[in-house]
């Protein structure tokens, strides 16, 4: 695969988390529990490209257990050190999601960065907004992804790129994110994903689905 990268100026997540977000309102585009469970899932996919974790079996299990000073990974790690045994990814998909804030975190780490703003509704019911610092630069990774899509063919893209693509169209983002061509495309992205991420993907999918139906009871 050649270095087709969507978004090398940002963490896996915290692409996702901006393509996610309109950029002038702050606000998510389309659900926010199905972005959440897409944010967890690449959390733990930034451990993965960093050879801190592993999925095997279905099961994550930690391989590195250094600590690399970046709080949200680090987070992660302490948390699948701290459990005995092997957990099955999609477990940790859920916790992330429904313990750990996982949308909190990803959009303090972008605050952090200088590239959001944290805005919260002073009403009823307390909705946090994030609108980018620069539209421009928050916009860039779904610029980028889209450039890609429409002018490679998928195998020629790097492994983030594909996943970033995955993620955003198994949840249900690019539908709102995206134009109709460029959604199809993000569909296709996960027949070329290796084993451990197409596992991945499929544990957020499973994850949601699973979320859904409680809901729905």
């Amino acid at each position: 695969m050649t270095n087709h990268s969507a978004h090398s100026a940002y963490r896996l997540a915290d692409a996702l988390f901006l393509i996610g977000h309109d950029e002038f309102s702050g606000k998510p585009h389309g659900a926010t529990d199905r972005l959440e469970f897409a944010l967890a899932g690449a959390a733990m996919a930034e451990l993965i490209f960093e050879r801190r974790i592993t999925i095997d079996n279905g099961n994550v299990v930690a391989i590195d257990r250094r600590l690399w000073q970046e709080p949200l990974t680090d987070l992660i790690v302490t948390e699948i050190l701290g459990r005995e045994g092997a957990h099955p990814t999609r477990l940790w998909i859920r916790y992330l999601r429904e313990h750990q804030q996982i949308r909190e975190r990803v959009g303090t780490r972008l605050v952090n960065n200088g590239v959001v703003r944290r805005e919260q509704s002073r009403g009823l019911r307390r909705t946090v907004r994030w609108p980018a610092v620069d539209p421009n630069q928050a916009a860039a990774p779904r610029v980028r992804l889209t450039a890609l899509l429409m002018r490679h063919e998928q195998q020629q893209l790097d492994v983030e790129t594909l996943l970033l693509a995955s993620l955003t169209g198994a949840v249900g983002v690019g539908q709102v994110a995206f134009d109709e061509q460029v959604t199809a495309k993000m569909r296709d992205c996960r027949k070329f994903l290796p084993p451990p991420l197409d596992g991945l993907v499929a544990a957020v999918v499973t994850a949601l689905d699973a979320a859904t139906v409680a809901v729905r009871r």
